[in-house]
């Protein structure tokens, strides 16, 4: 679970931690390898967040919401 505000949006804790390695700590890149991970690249290519402009479609809120979490939830935290 990347956010408990949004319960059904789920990443495996290990899928989750490949990630934020792979993102070098960048949050930018993080944010863009957990999108990657939820929606296809067509998807991607074919919508925005708000689903407005020459983009009409509208990903996921739940998911993208859950994304922009500011704490996400993690079985081993330290912080």
């Amino acid at each position: 679970m990347l956010c408990e505000s949004h319960p059904n949006v789920l990443l495996p804790w290990d899928v989750h931690q490949s990630l934020i390695i792979k993102s070098s700590a960048s949050a930018t890149r993080l944010i863009r390898l957990l999108m990657k991970s939820f929606f296809t690249q067509e998807e991607l290519a074919a919508s925005s967040l708000s689903g407005e402009g020459i983009y009409k479609k509208r990903l996921d809120p739940s998911v993208t919401e859950s994304i922009k979490c500011e704490y996400p939830v993690l079985p081993l935290d330290v912080c």
